[in-house]
């Protein structure tokens, strides 16, 4: 998209996407940082109406985003009546749908000594700078509460200015407002307001208005003024406009870490090393001319601004709530590699894991008639076949409280009595052996693609551990395991085969078959029995 920066969003790891289904109104969007704004959020999936009053450059924004594939609507609105902003509520709700994302940019700024300003001079600028985002934020923010989703922020401006008095404090006042709308949305209520601070941007108002003003009111040359202006913490002169409004997007996008407080760009740039702020001492700063005040003051305000403004419990509340969520989420990824026991082991004592377990059961599960048809499938059909089938199995061996030892390729391999000793354990694996032959009868799928079961079951001592450094897997070593390991070799597609060890753990409650006597290799002579059904 035209005029978006998309490299410095993925330094900012700011994903396409991340705003899709999302409504954004930003006023004074027709030129400047608005347009800027509006243009990144529309390249990140977001829904934009332009607010403006000039028409022509309105339009022209709304079109190009358009051509480029986003979704933009231009409504007029001159936000210093109230009339006009009580008509583009409804028109705006009318767009997209609800509005759920607030940019109020616009502003009125004009150049003079406090003095000489006039009542109306001021009350324009209020009307601009501090009314309309009064009444947008009263018409927009129920809807957002409502809805649990929805971020206001106001853009303002450093304290202080010099020969802008009446613009530095409505602009005072539109973040106090921020800061006061925060404290009242609900607790737990996703919604977020907080105000943004762009520094001295190379936009059409420094250019058009406010260094023309300045130099006839100083009586200074505009590049003298402007390498006044041009103090940005982290820049050689004005902040481009695609990075201030990439920073300020990505604080739209970590919104809860800003809420009630003043962000500004330079500190995600900071962050993501797009730019080095260096260190401003304030005794640094030294008597000078207006001119030079400006540039002194701008600087070591912006500098200041993060240490000044944010709030550094919130931060701290918000990445240990990052921090909770990403420990949980290793938590989890590990508890799919580990039993809980073994897993919280290895975090309190590092080290090797190794148990003995004199009974215990072990079952291997393989299909029959796969290798063939495999090899007539694609990649896609065949990992679906077997995430099919084996996510069954998964279901079974959290059903009756087993451990899922390992999978390679077709066959399926699950433990009873480990690591937490059972006296049922061949009854479980029973259980579950009985209903793996059940879902094989059942799915036509797998009858009329010719695939089949072949299971083996043998019960005794084992011993488990841990085994690797870095991919840990939890398995299980011994004749126990060899013998099981066998039955499901050496059985009948469809049946479930066992030893005389598990024969004799569940020849009470099941129904078996005698088979007979089997040279296993590396076992000698096996008596064994398929397993039939539960005794009635």
């Amino acid at each position: 998209m035209e005029d978006v920066n998309s490299d410095l969003m993925v330094k900012l790891g700011l994903a396409e996407g991340i705003f899709a289904g999302r409504v954004a109104l930003v006023t004074g969007s027709a030129r400047g940082i608005g347009e800027a704004t509006a243009r990144a959020l529309a390249f990140l999936g977001a829904k934009i109406i332009i607010v403006d009053r000039q028409v022509e450059e309105g339009r022209a924004v709304a079109a190009s985003i358009r051509k480029a594939g986003g979704q933009a609507r231009f409504l007029r609105c001159d936000l210093s009546k109230v009339s006009e902003i009580s008509r583009l509520i409804p028109r705006a709700q009318a767009v997209f749908g609800p509005v759920d994302l607030l940019i109020n940019n616009a502003v009125h700024v004009s150049v003079a000594p406090l003095v000489a300003y006039d009542l109306k001079e001021w009350e324009y600028t209020f009307a601009v700078n501090a009314r309309a985002p009064f009444l947008l934020i009263k018409a927009f923010l129920p809807g957002m509460i409502a809805k649990g989703v929805g971020t206001l922020v106001n853009v303002v401006a450093y304290e202080g200015s010099p020969l802008a008095a009446i613009y530095a404090a409505t602009k005072s006042a539109t973040r106090s407002m921020a800061r006061s709308v925060a404290q009242e949305i609900p607790p737990g209520v996703p919604v977020y307001a907080f105000s943004f601070v762009p520094g001295i941007v190379d936009t059409p108002l420094i250019h058009d208005v406010l260094l023309p003003q300045m130099s006839q009111v100083m009586g200074l040359p505009v590049d003298v003024l402007q390498a006044g202006l041009a103090q940005n913490p982290g820049y050689p002169g004005l902040l481009p406009p695609d990075h201030c409004a990439t920073a300020l997007v990505y604080c739209l996008a970590h919104a809860e870490e800003y809420n009630a407080q003043v962000a500004d760009p330079f500190d995600p740039l900071q962050r993501f090393g797009v730019i080095n702020v260096p260190k401003l001492e304030a005794g640094n700063l030294r008597a000078m001319d207006v001119a030079g005040a400006v540039s002194q003051d701008i600087k070591y305000y912006l500098q200041g601004l993060t240490d000044l403004n944010h709030d550094l419990e919130k931060r701290i509340e918000v990445r240990t709530h990052e921090l909770q969520l990403e420990r949980a989420r290793s938590e989890s990824l590990l508890l799919n590699i580990l039993p809980r026991e073994i897993a919280q082991a290895l975090k309190e004592r590092p080290g090797t894991i190794a148990q003995r377990f004199d009974q215990a059961s072990v079952l291997f599960a393989d299909m029959v008639g796969f290798t063939p048809l495999s090899a007539e499938m694609t990649p896609e059909e065949m990992v679906e076949l077997l995430n099919m089938i084996y996510s069954f199995y998964d279901t079974l061996t959290e059903k009756y409280g087993l451990e899922k030892i390992r999978t390679i390729g077709d066959n399926y391999m699950v433990a009873s009595g480990v690591p937490r000793p059972r006296p049922d354990h061949a009854k479980a694996l029973a259980f579950m052996a009985l209903e793996m032959r059940d879902y094989f009868k059942g799915a036509d799928r797998l009858a009329s693609d010719g695939v089949n079961f072949r299971i083996g079951i043998n019960s005794g001592p084992l011993v488990a551990g841990v085994i690797g450094h870095k991919k840990f897997q939890y398995d299980i070593w011994g004749p126990t395991v060899n013998t099981a390991s066998r039955m499901e070799s050496h059985g009948l597609p469809g049946k479930v085969q066992i030893t005389q060890a598990t024969y004799e753990l569940l020849k009470d409650e099941f129904v078996c078959e005698p088979r007979g006597t089997l040279e296993v290799k590396g076992v000698g002579e096996v008596e064994t029995w398929f397993l039939v059904g539960e005794r009635q």
